[in-house]
């Protein structure tokens, strides 16, 4: 995975969690990507944040959002109508318990040595 598809897929999990909580971000487009946002959480070392992610994920049958939109929003609005159900995990995400930002650019600097 390159440097700009790890920054742009943390830019669209922050925007989406950050303006309604992870119903949102599965809802949206975003939700599309999961499994490699996870992995690109890892990759820069963000490793609470990306347990946030999958625990989220974790609410999905098999364990992981489906990549494709309309079933994601079917199972949403199947079992979790409001956003009520990401509550805890939404309020993990908005402590930040990984500085996005300072890892981000840690792991810019490490590539860009290289």
């Amino acid at each position: 995975m390159d440097t700009q598809r790890i920054i742009d897929l943390i830019a669209d999990l922050e925007g989406e969690v950050n303006n309604g909580g992870f119903h949102q971000f599965f809802y949206n487009d975003a939700g599309n990507d999961t499994a490699e946002i996870i992995e690109a959480l890892r990759v820069i070392g963000a490793t609470k944040m990306a347990d946030i992610v999958v625990r989220a994920a974790s609410v999905f049958p098999s364990k992981m959002s489906p990549k494709d939109r309309v079933a994601r929003q079917d199972i949403l609005l199947e079992k979790f109508p409001n956003s009520v159900a990401f509550r805890d995990l939404d309020e993990e995400f908005y402590d930040y318990p990984d500085d996005l930002r300072v890892l981000l650019a840690k792991y810019i600097e490490r590539k860009a040595c290289q």
